[in-house]
This record gives C-alpha cells, sequence and structure tokens, in this order.
C-alpha cells in the first residue's frame, strides 16, 4: 500500500526512485583536511551547523552511492561572504535562486527568520534592478509582498556583492541585514577575544 502511495503521488515505480536533494555547505579545508577543518562546523540547508565529522560521513556515504555532486560556492576573500553568479533574466535562474538560499539561509529582514521561499529583487526589475547576486536577497512570502507596500524601500549597500541591504520602513526607520557568514568565515573579533583571553589569565597569575 505505501509503495502504491508513493507511485500515485510521486509517478515513481518505487520510494528508491523519488530523488531527494540535500544541501551541505563546508570549507574545501573542511572537507579534504582532517587537521586543518576538524573543528570548522558545516551547514545543513532546513537544519544548521552539523560537526564536522558528521558532514563528512554524509559526503562518503552519497559518493559511494554515485549520488554526490560537488558545486563550488566563491568566498570573497577579505570578508569570507559567499559571492559568485549573475544573470540578465527577469526571474532567478535556478541555480542562482538556489545559491540565494544556501547564502541567506532565512529570511533576510532582521527580525524575521522564517524560512526563504522567494528569490527578491532588493531594487525591482522595474526600477532597473538587475538578476545578481548583488541585487538578490532571500525572503519569506510575507515579507516579500510587504516589500511592495506603500512607504517600504530597499537598497544594496557596501562596497562587496552582496555585503548588506537597507531597508526603509514607512516610519523612516532604517535597518540593514547581512548575510550570515559561512563556515571558514575569518572571525573580525578574534584578535580582541583572544587579547581579553591573555589579560584575563595574567590577572589570575
Amino acid at each position: 500500500m505505501a509503495d502504491t502511495l508513493v507511485e500515485r503521488v510521486t509517478g515513481q515505480a518505487s520510494p528508491d526512485a523519488v530523488p531527494v536533494v540535500v544541501n551541505l555547505v563546508m570549507t574545501d579545508q573542511a572537507l579534504f583536511n582532517h587537521d586543518a577543518g576538524a573543528h570548522e562546523p558545516a551547514h545543513l540547508d532546513g537544519q544548521g551547523p552539523i560537526p564536522t565529522e558528521l558532514a563528512r560521513r554524509m559526503v562518503v556515504t552519497a559518493a559511494e552511492g554515485a549520488e554526490a555532486w560537488l558545486r563550488r560556492l566563491y568566498a570573497a576573500p577579505d570578508t569570507g561572504r559567499l559571492v559568485a553568479m549573475d544573470s540578465r533574466s527577469r526571474a532567478f535562474p535556478e541555480g542562482l535562486a538556489q545559491f540565494l538560499v544556501l547564502r541567506d539561509r532565512t529570511c533576510r529582514t532582521p527580525w524575521c527568520g522564517a524560512p526563504v521561499r522567494h528569490g527578491d529583487h532588493v531594487v525591482s526589475a522595474e526600477a532597473g534592478g538587475a538578476t545578481s547576486e548583488a541585487n538578490g536577497q532571500g525572503l519569506c512570502e510575507a515579507c516579500n509582498y510587504a516589500k511592495e507596500a506603500l512607504g517600504w524601500s530597499a537598497m544594496p549597500r557596501g562596497s562587496g556583492a552582496g555585503e548588506a541591504v537597507e531597508i526603509t520602513t514607512p516610519t523612516g526607520h532604517k535597518y540593514r541585514s547581512h548575510p550570515p557568514d559561512p563556515p571558514g568565515a575569518p572571525d573580525p573579533d578574534r584578535g580582541s577575544r583572544l587579547e581579553l583571553y591573555l589579560r584575563e589569565l595574567i590577572d589570575a597569575a
């Protein structure tokens, strides 16, 4: 009965024939260099951070079954933020739309955090906004519709592609959202935290 249900719903003859895509984002060091990337968590789309060793086992298991596909995501060397992909089309192509989901993870509206449902032009296509990574963001359905209401506006900010989006509400308040840091991104506060830790050790001595 279960097999019949699967066949009727999906058109596949058996459950094993139903394609399933699992998006896993991790650094090349975490994937190939156990020593350098041993403590760098990976990001499982729809779930969140997972241990690196678990991510490696998932990749190895899929590769042994000839079911693993590697797709390179490029990061800016200075900030570590994901950057890449451009298109002239009005609608986001499948690959670019998927990239926005992997980069943003959840709705980019600062107070939201709902799952991404729409690939949105920060500056609308009607206003001349490009269909590109720099002018694209992942939004939930409700925030994407609210963004088109009177008094709302959004504009890409910063020097890097996808660096920040500044949102202006009907009350004139401005908010900025940034894509979350991907696995392996440089930590700008690492030096200050290390200095604080050393000072604590000196004070304790």
